[in-house]
């Protein structure tokens, strides 16, 4: 007959306890792949019940196992764990900047760090070492990256909330592992494939209690080895971690975050929307089972979704012009078939070119098809000529004048800075803001003022004209700041140092 646990022997290493949810999911070891171990548990938790995780746990223990004084042992051990990850993630978020520089690191980079997390909490000391894993199904590298990580930002803060809050042990809150809160133990009158032992407690109660407390301390082992090695790659400029922060030091505060913030609204895929009713499968519920059009699949290798034969049927109109003949779509917003899939509904960029091409009647948008909008401010007339030469020819960035008022077509080729040039040229335009008018203005001298018939003065001259008497000051105040950060214009510098976080800005010259 086994011993109750004693205090001394309390905190057992992982090869005490046989692997018996791993084996019994087949899940391969983490040290081998840890993104397919991370998988496999996945699909293993969402085929199964908490009571199930608790069952295979109580074949070797349950609550007859455990005395007072271990409990009392588990629990402090736990707060001890627990105080580490809330001393370590209260620096981190009151000093380091910690949330900026995580949200821009790139998809890769992010992986590696949570897998790093589940390797270092597999071998953390508790009692069952990996199958630990599925008392956690919010641990996962799917669910932390959602929001372009900000789901894992967020999971710290939840943990240092819930951790500074009170002096006891913290249990985070888990739907799904609470179902198997004080269960029948169904190993109680033992079974044939249950070795004699003893006489079996009929409760669970503190079976579940240590198996939560363990949960906790795998949590907290998680974040710890997770924090650590982001932190190591601070500390030493690792290769993933030097473009983040070059642009941490190279660009003020408030555009790093701007940028890491952007970066949350991002898809990490396309979505999925019925062509008739636009919906996706979540807007639909449960159950939904989405089909493609067989031909156009067979024929083209080209999706169009449908969430029913009568949308399909009520779509049938439309579609059969190309059905099977061309890969075209209605290029819903988010899909596949929009250019612009990956930046999110509520982006007012994303959504100025979206609904330029609804109001133009087209399904293909481009960068040079941003007009410059109704103005919600008094433009001088000088403004408003440009305005009405710019909604003429949308090829055109900016149109400026030599000194005998000859017209020079200003056209960016860099999709880069095109894009951001018009973002600029927008809030300008529009008088929807104060800023813009600097930026706009310092790359336009930088590439046209040794244009000829013009110059640096005439220029300087016609901005003036259309903005008011204070251009010229405002731009060359970002001037002087730009020469002082070692960058051309404010314009080539923010492009120069997003890119490493958002990677090369070619895929916009598609648009």
């Amino acid at each position: 007959m086994a011993s109750p646990i004693k205090d001394d022997d309390t905190v057992k290493t992982p090869e005490d306890f046989p692997p018996l949810l791993s084996k019994k999911f087949n899940i391969t070891d983490v040290k081998q792949d840890a993104l397919k171990w991370d998988k496999e548990w996945e699909a293993a938790i969402a085929s199964s019940t908490a009571a199930d995780v608790l069952k295979e746990m109580s074949r070797f223990l349950d609550d007859s196992c455990f005395t007072p004084d271990a409990m009392e042992f588990f629990h402090q051990d736990l707060r001890s764990v627990q105080n580490n990850v809330a001393k370590i993630l209260r620096n981190l978020f009151d000093e380091g900047h910690f949330d900026t520089i995580w949200l821009l690191l790139n998809v890769a980079e992010k992986k590696r760090h949570i897998n790093e997390g589940l390797k270092g909490a597999c071998e953390a000391p508790t009692f069952w070492g990996q199958d630990c894993r599925a008392l956690c199904p919010e641990v996962t590298v799917s669910n932390l990256l959602t929001q372009g990580g900000k789901a894992f930002v967020d999971f710290l803060a939840r943990v240092l909330e819930l951790t500074e809050s009170s002096l006891q042990p913290a249990f985070l809150p888990n739907p799904w592992w609470e179902q198997a809160l004080n269960l029948p133990n169904p190993w109680w009158e033992e079974t044939p494939d249950v070795p004699p032992r003893r006489q079996i407690s009929q409760s669970t109660k503190l079976m579940f209690e240590v198996a939560t407390i363990n949960r906790n301390k795998f949590i907290g082992h998680f974040i710890m080895s997770s924090v650590l090695s982001i932190v190591s790659d601070i500390t030493n400029r690792s290769g993933g971690m030097k473009g983040v922060l070059h642009v941490m030091e190279n660009t003020k505060g408030y555009v790093a975050r701007a940028i890491a913030q952007v970066k949350t609204t991002f898809r990490d895929k396309p979505l999925v929307r019925c062509e008739n009713c636009t919906k996706t499968p979540e807007e639909i519920g449960q159950g939904v089972r989405f089909m493609v059009c067989s031909v156009c699949k067979a024929k083209l290798n080209f999706e169009i979704h449908y969430c029913s034969q009568s949308c399909q049927k009520q779509d049938w109109s439309l579609h059969k012009r190309t059905c099977g003949k061309k890969p075209v779509s209605k290029g819903l917003s988010g899909t596949k078939g929009d250019s612009l899939w990956a930046f999110g509904d509520s982006d007012p960029t994303a959504n100025m070119i979206r609904d330029f091409g609804k109001k133009e009647g087209r399904h293909l948008t481009s960068l040079r098809d941003i007009g410059v909008n109704p103005c919600k401010g008094k433009r001088t007339p000088a403004a408003d000529r440009q305005a009405e030469m710019l909604e003429a020819d949308r090829n055109v960035d900016y149109f400026l004048f030599t000194a005998s008022g000859e017209a020079v077509r200003f056209v960016i080729d860099d999709p880069g800075a095109k894009m951001i040039f018009r973002i600029n040229r927008g809030w300008v335009m529009t008088k929807s803001s104060d800023t813009g008018l600097d930026a706009m203005g310092e790359y336009i001298l930088k590439v046209m003022s040794g244009y000829p018939g013009l110059s640096r003065r005439i220029i300087l001259k016609q901005l003036c004209e259309e903005h008011g008497a204070g251009t010229t000051k405002k731009i060359m105040g970002l001037e002087k700041k730009s020469r002082e950060h070692g960058k051309s214009t404010f314009i080539d510098g923010w492009v120069k140092d997003s890119s490493s976080v958002f990677g090369d800005w070619s895929w916009l010259g598609s648009l």
